[in-house]
């Protein structure tokens, strides 16, 4: 258990410093109208590269233009909480109002493949449940102290996936939104 919020404070540390700049704003404005907040087909798929790009190894992939803070929104059914300013990366925080707290976050991270086959090959016992269907493999973990869900999605070659969120249902259902925009039709 120890290990596990080792990895999760690891990773969650790891994302901040990828999504967020230092002097990251928080702004409270939506986009002006819903499709201005929507990327076309065309731009998301023109960010996104079948492998790592960069000579580090890291994804040229824009994650909060892949998925954007309104489509998360209507995903949990709700609205946006508030929209933070966010460095261009694979990582992306989402705040929405929705839920029986009024209020539910989403972390979405994604890394090149390797780091993901690491992850399932050291420890996968502590990665939670197989998800069927989603990827080459996936796992789904329900993070009782935080009252989160953590699904880490595997598509070999190309990426790894890992998605935070408030409820198993939104969890799940965001992580298929990401893949079918990274993986097309």
């Amino acid at each position: 258990m120890k290990l596990k919020r080792g990895l999760t404070l690891i990773a969650l540390v790891v994302l901040a410093q990828t999504a967020c700049s230092p002097t990251a704003a928080v702004g409270t404005t939506a986009p002006a109208t819903e499709a201005a907040a929507q990327p076309t087909l065309a731009t998301a798929q023109a960010t996104l590269p079948p492998a790592p790009s960069g000579s580090d190894g890291r994804l040229d992939i824009v994650a909060c233009e892949i998925v954007t803070p309104q489509q998360v929104a209507e995903l949990a059914g709700g609205t946006i909480f508030r929209e933070l300013e966010q460095e261009p990366s694979p990582a992306c925080i989402y705040e929405v109002a929705a839920g029986p707290d009024g209020y539910a976050q989403f972390i979405v991270s994604i890394q090149p493949p390797d780091i993901a086959e690491a992850s399932i090959a050291m420890m996968p016992e502590e990665l939670g449940q197989p998800v069927v269907g989603m990827g080459d493999a996936a796992y789904l973990e329900h993070d009782q102290g935080a009252d989160t869900y953590h699904l880490l999605v595997l598509v070999r070659d190309r990426f790894g996936l890992n998605v935070s969120g408030e409820s198993e249902d939104w969890t799940l259902a965001l992580g298929q939104l990401f893949l079918s925009r990274l993986l097309g039709p």
